[in-house]
């Protein structure tokens, strides 16, 4: 069984003072964990962090074993606002330290005295913990035992420690109870509104937006093993937060996508385009270069990975309930750089809101809605904020308004896969980007396994495909087990084809459609990662009536676009539009590629203009 460390903490108060400049260098008596655990953790050999510690610029703090009434002070063993690293703890042993403020300036302050002692506590103590069944799914409420991440075994070994998560969102309260001893030291969060390090939403703000960021922080990384709420995938991740939704500027944005590159090795975005209106939305040139400058600056050259929330639109909007949208029509999701993530229910179903597409790449617990089965999660601190506020305690959400267990869509599911993906990279801190990506398409697992739309690659069938699931379910386990033994993949390799301009004319209310095909040849492609296909059809009168499919050359099919309303009945046309593709993986690029466009009802008149192919891989 897994064990953890729980400190009682008789406190000792001092005026140990000392230093400095007089009044002004003075703090107020350091509060020391005044409820609650004082200290957590990993197992008894290594101290994590002291929450409640606070109120001054950093601190030094000294240890030593108590024999009897000898205290003197041993090892220096942190000299920030995070202590860390206090080795070799025994299980029944008291401890002694000494806990010293000091100022911006250095100056020492007020000291505490405190000694504990480390007992072992049976993992499982955090109480919400079993209400979390996208981590441990026992049947829950009606749920499908097995049904989730499959992360608890792999928690033995690796939480995440050591691995850092930006949340880029619209803020993240980063003294959560549940989630302040996880949260980076130094201040490396960013608050795009104040220029600060602090990126809590402003509480005037009391929309159930407000506590988004939070959620998703919960989910991917809130604290374990600490009697409170529940935990993340990957417990003991280090956490910073991005507030670029608060202020979604292009140049907000692309500083989002890239800082603190270097260190970040996750950036999770439960964010996208507007859901349930059937139009394309493009993402921009500068947004492409950000992206690539994390895949490759980012992680010290090994690759910051991007996921995205591939989106709700599946079952419309209340503006326009017809407008399914496909996540291929959002060039945010569809980009070869980051990991779309679909959602799934308690019993491995896609679920009902989130998005088909051929450019999805993994699956997670989403849930459905509140009044079925949805993710247990950190909430803003206190009732008048968040999700689980008094305006929605007719729902049945918790009473401890800290915690909500009301947070779903592919917003859900996403910092799942991060928390997932944080616990493989403490296993492997040398993969790069794709090693990644591929990792997780190898050992996803096959949910859903009735489902007709399931494909084996012919030639890699390691790899399984659906268009509501990408490769499948992300398996924490599997994908560990995957890593450890995995070689990185040489260089990335391109290749792109020269534009067909076939020129024709798009028959009404017609399943055969008109086809065009690109042969390639010497691509110096043996496995294809990603394809991108660029299409046009600019002057068809109502795009969204066209089903738009490619073939390999081994016969495997990628549904790019299906017949469907926009918004007003105003869908934008395919003018040099990008559909992404990660139905080949493990294809071979040369070959003879086909495209096949349908106009599948009686609306609009055009023409398949161009089309081409640009290949990823190696």
């Amino acid at each position: 069984s897994l064990f953890s460390c729980i400190f009682s903490l008789p406190l000792i108060i001092s005026a140990c003072g000392g230093g400095g400049s007089g009044p002004a260098a003075r703090l107020a008596p350091i509060p020391i964990a005044p409820t609650g655990v004082a200290a957590m953790a990993r197992d008894s050999n290594n101290l994590i962090a002291w929450p409640g510690v606070q109120g001054a610029a950093s601190y030094n703090i000294y240890w030593s074993v108590t024999t009897g009434v000898n205290k003197t002070n041993g090892t220096k063993i942190v000299a920030a606002n995070n202590p860390q690293a206090h080795t070799g703890l025994i299980n029944g042993t008291p401890y002694y330290y000494v806990v010293t403020a000091l100022s911006a300036g250095g100056e020492s302050a007020e000291s505490v005295q405190v000694t504990a002692t480390p007992t072992a506590v049976v993992a499982g103590s955090d109480p919400f913990f079993g209400d979390q069944w996208h981590l441990k799914n026992i049947g829950q409420a009606g749920g499908t035992g097995g049904q989730d991440v499959n992360a608890e075994s792999v928690w033995a070994t690796y939480k995440g420690n050591g691995v850092r998560i930006a949340i880029v969102d619209n803020g993240l309260e980063i003294g959560h109870e549940d989630l302040a001893a996880n949260i980076a030291p130094n201040a490396l969060s960013y608050n795009y509104v104040t220029g600060g390090t602090d990126p809590t939403e402003d509480p005037s703000d009391i929309t159930e937006s407000n506590g988004h960021g939070t959620a998703v922080a919960g989910i991917a990384a809130a604290r374990d093993l600490n009697n409170l709420g529940g935990r993340g995938a990957a417990p003991r991740a280090n956490l910073v937060g991005y507030n670029f939704l608060q202020n979604s500027t292009v140049s907000n944005l692309v500083d989002a996508m890239t800082r603190g590159a270097p260190n970040v090795y996750i950036s999770n975005n439960s964010w996208g385009v507007a859901d349930g209106e059937g139009t394309l939305e493009p993402a921009t040139a500068i947004w492409r270069n950000a992206v690539n400058t994390g895949l490759t600056r980012g992680r010290n050259g090994l690759g910051t990975i991007y996921t995205f929330a591939a989106g709700n639109g599946a079952t419309g909007s209340r503006v326009c309930p017809r407008c399914v949208d496909n996540a291929n029509y959002d060039g945010l999701t569809n980009y070869r750089g980051v990991i779309a993530v679909a959602a799934v229910n308690d019993r491995g179903i896609k679920s009902s809101y989130s998005e088909s597409g051929a450019n999805l790449w993994i699956s997670a617990p989403g849930g459905e809605f509140c009044n079925t089965h949805t993710i247990t999660t950190t909430d803003r601190t206190g009732a008048s904020i968040g999700f689980n506020t008094t305006a929605t305690a007719g729902i049945s959400d918790y009473a401890n308004a800290n915690y909500t267990r009301c947070m779903n869509g592919t917003s859900a599911a996403t910092p799942g896969v991060a928390g997932v993906i944080a616990l493989i990279l403490e296993a492997k801190p040398g993969l790069g980007w794709r090693d990644v990506r591929l990792i997780l398409a190898e050992t996803a697992r096959k949910n859903d396994a009735t489902d007709t739309e399931w494909a084996t690659s012919v030639t890699t069938p390691i790899y399984n495909f659906n268009h509501k699931y990408g490769f499948g379910v992300i398996d924490a386990q599997a994908a560990v087990n995957r890593a450890l033994t995995w070689t990185n993949v040489g260089p990335e390799v391109t290749f792109t084809t020269p534009t067909a301009m076939p020129a024709l004319p798009i028959p009404n209310n017609n399943t055969t459609g008109v086809t065009s095909s690109i042969i390639v040849a010497n691509s110096g492609i043996a496995k294809i990662e990603f394809i991108e296909i660029t299409f046009s059809a600019a002057n068809h009168t109502h795009s969204g009536s066209l089903e738009i499919t490619l073939m390999s050359p081994t016969g495997a099919i990628s549904r790019l676009a299906e017949r469907h309303f926009c918004t007003a009945d105003v869908c934008i046309p395919y003018n040099a539009w990008v559909f992404g593709s990660a139905r080949h993986l493990g294809e071979a690029a040369d070959g003879n590629w086909t495209l096949t466009v349908r106009n599948l009802d009686s609306s609009g008149t055009g023409t398949f203009q161009s089309w081409g192919l640009k290949f990823y891989g190696r």
